[in-house]
């Protein structure tokens, strides 16, 4: 028997009392009180604070263990772990947002007048870094293909370099199948985001390391009227649903002040404490238990697209540092095929050139979100070609 049919209750055998089914219908619904409004703030803010526990405590692990950007990487892999064993954590869109606010204030801070012409000069490219990294994703969709049954459309939004939840809206306007392009993107991020700091320090240790100078920390009074006029250009980003709204909102606004010259000094080191908490919880609860049980074949496929990914975009990033004189720290996270945030946050607190990896990751994702449909048409083509 079908679910359909099992949900189906039978009609009544006896006679209906139709005063009370018609004064039940037109009954007004449940209103929203006051105490029910207040009962879900309070379920809100301690999942939040749950979930932030969690994160800080993998951040505490991971700075006892000396990981390189510790309160990021063991957030992610505290939570990731727990998530995958069954254990019921979930961020909010609340916290993403609060995480992505403060690295764009922060990132924004290291915008002046002089990378700002330097992005401008080096956008054919990043233009050209960009196509690559859809290229690479293209190679990935085609190994895909070979381990797991899914089909050709499905294979390349979920190796594209985009985001995740922007691949899955894709998918469904193109008639793909969501899931294993949610896999297989929150298995990019999560592992590109582990893997860059602890890359990018063994490279620093070779001496390739170009360290940006940092200004003098900024008062907290500073602070607060900073991220005051940043909240500005987060909701206006917010209110066009744009992906990354509030990173970018942030992260635009701070930047035209700092290319003003407005801005004196970095942030203080608690705030960026606290986005590396939030951001690596909310990548690690993006993990499921079923992950591990009825998706592990395309967990297992995102051990091999990943790493094949992460290798190609770091010998690109190796010849764009020949090409360009630029040290290949900072390229190796312009380049890497993660978020815009994680990025910018990582180059921030190793004391790279943010503000060039930001640039390089939004033009990336720029460039995967308008041309991702059409990629995945024209490869779901080639692949029926080949097939024939």
């Amino acid at each position: 028997m079908s679910q359909s049919s099992l949900d189906q209750k039978p009609p009544p055998t006896g006679p209906r009392d139709t005063s009370r089914q018609s004064s039940a219908a037109d009954a007004p619904p449940p209103a929203d009180t006051p105490r029910s409004r207040l009962a879900d703030i309070a379920i809100t803010s301690a999942i939040l604070l749950a979930t932030f526990a969690v994160g800080l405590a993998g951040g505490t692990l991971g700075k006892l263990l000396n990981f390189p950007l510790p309160w990021m990487t063991g957030s992610l892999l505290l939570t990731a772990a727990l998530c995958l064993a069954g254990v019921p954590l979930r961020s909010l869109w609340q916290a993403r947002a609060a995480g992505q606010f403060v690295t764009g204030a922060a990132v924004g801070t290291t915008f002046t007048p002089a990378i700002l012409v330097t992005i401008l000069t080096l956008l054919p490219m990043m233009m050209l870094g960009a196509v690559i990294s859809v290229a690479i994703g293209v190679m990935g969709a085609l190994i895909l293909l070979r381990l797991v049954p899914i089909d050709a459309k499905t294979a390349a939004l979920a190796t594209m370099p985009g985001g995740v939840i922007e691949m899955a809206n894709i998918a469904t306007r193109l008639k793909a199948d969501p899931l294993p392009i949610m896999v297989l993107q929150t298995m990019r991020v999560g592992l590109t985001v582990c893997a860059a700091p602890f890359v990018v320090s063994a490279l620093a240790e070779a001496g390739a390391r170009n360290v940006v100078t940092q200004g003098e920390v900024m008062s907290w009074w500073t602070v607060l009227a900073l991220m005051g006029a940043s909240l500005v250009g987060g909701l206006a980003l917010n209110r066009f649903q744009l992906p990354n709204s509030w990173f970018l909102g942030s992260l635009f606004v701070m930047a035209a002040l700092g290319a003003l010259g407005l801005i004196p000094g970095r942030v203080p080191e608690p705030i960026l404490v606290v986005a590396q908490v939030i951001i690596g919880a909310s990548v690690g609860t993006q993990y499921k238990h079923e992950f591990l049980t009825r998706l592990l074949r395309l967990l297992l496929a995102s051990l091999v697209t990943v790493p094949f990914a992460l290798v190609m975009a770091g010998l690109v990033a190796a010849l764009y540092s020949l090409a360009l004189g630029l040290p290949v720290t900072t390229l190796v996270l312009a380049l890497a095929p993660a978020g815009i945030a994680e990025m910018a946050l990582t180059g921030k607190i190793l004391g790279l050139d943010a503000a060039l990896i930001t640039g390089f990751q939004i033009v990336r994702i720029v460039m995967t979100m308008g041309v991702a449909a059409w990629i995945a048409r024209q490869f779901e083509r080639l692949v029926a070609q080949r097939g024939r």
